[in-house]
């Protein structure tokens, strides 16, 4: 899979991603990135 296939899937479904320059950077530097998955049941 190539960066951008990454950075697509990565962001398809999110809400916030702190910015595409950052997660290239992360995607290119690590090779098992880690995600913060954030739920909030305001109703």
């Amino acid at each position: 899979m190539d960066l951008e296939q990454k950075m697509n899937l990565v962001m398809r479904n999110a809400e916030e991603v702190v910015t595409p320059d950052e997660l290239r950077v992360l995607l290119e530097t690590e090779a098992k990135p880690r995600a913060y998955w954030g739920f909030e049941s305001s109703g």
